[in-house]
């Protein structure tokens, strides 16, 4: 009898722990540089609030699913669009509790020195997916080597140029394998992150072949990479912790002394 009360006890006493661990623990998805490390920045701070954060690492690409699921508490892996792409397509009530950094999204050239240099015909790697897509679209429309149709704006697709003066042609490829196409295939103007724009040996790492910025406006900054989180999770108090954290001035500090070459702080 002894030994089931104390085997009892034992697993009584398990089950709190795990309990009172799972409370504690903060599980946040993450994939590409820099977001583990601003995770690792902040991870004592909040450590010292009682709670612990768990990195999970996984592709950005499946990232919302195990949030939605309840298997996570956030993420930090995508901009606004990306989500409410899969918000529409999951019947998902993700939102975005706090914008982290604008990336410097940017028209590259290996060839040209100003966008006058560009020559009818051109062939430009843009981006194939139905979020940033757009957003390359938006960059060239603002740079006047293309017009969209009036109105469109993050919905934009090639169908929507209603003027090309230069007669770029336009080949989509996926983030991850435009830097490598760009040099491989010869191609002479590319719209990639900063973070995509590198092939193995970091060509593209200094800005160097950078023809145009995007410009930060009231429409762009909404493609700011975010902070994700479910709605019914936002109000969580370690949720709120973990974004008072975010945005401290040791993270603002930290992306521009350690990111600035390809973003800039969203807070």
């Amino acid at each position: 009898m002894k030994k089931m009360f104390l085997l009892t006890t034992v697993l009584l006493l398990g089950l709190m722990t795990a309990c009172t661990t799972s409370e504690d623990t903060l599980k946040i998805g993450v994939d590409f540089y820099p977001m583990p490390n601003l995770v690792d920045l902040i991870y004592d701070d909040l450590l010292a609030e009682g709670i612990e954060v768990e990195q999970v690492q996984m592709d950005y690409n499946v990232l919302n699913t195990p949030l939605n699921n309840g298997e996570i508490d956030g993420n930090m892996v995508q901009h606004r669009y990306f989500m409410e792409f899969f918000n529409q397509a999951n019947n998902a009530s993700l939102v975005v509790a706090q914008p982290i950094y604008h990336s410097k999204f940017a028209l590259y050239s290996s060839q040209y020195e100003t966008l006058e240099d560009i020559p009818n015909g051109t062939t430009i790697y843009v981006p194939e997916d139905v979020v940033n897509l757009p957003r390359a679209l938006i960059l060239l429309d603002s740079l006047g080597l293309i017009t969209l149709a009036s109105g469109v704006t993050v919905t934009a697709t090639l169908e929507d140029i209603e003027s090309n003066p230069k007669n770029l042609d336009f080949e989509l490829r996926s983030l991850g394998t435009t830097s490598s196409a760009y040099h491989s295939d010869g191609a002479n103007l590319a719209i990639m992150y900063p973070t995509y724009a590198r092939d193995t040996n970091n060509q593209l790492m200094d800005a160097s072949q950078v023809l145009a910025y995007e410009e930060l406006n009231e429409l762009t900054m909404t493609y700011a990479i975010s902070f994700v989180t479910r709605a019914d999770n936002l109000e969580d108090p370690r949720i709120q912790k973990f974004i008072e954290y975010l945005t401290s001035e040791k993270v603002r500090n930290w992306i521009t002394e350690n990111y600035g070459w390809a973003a800039v702080p969203a807070f």
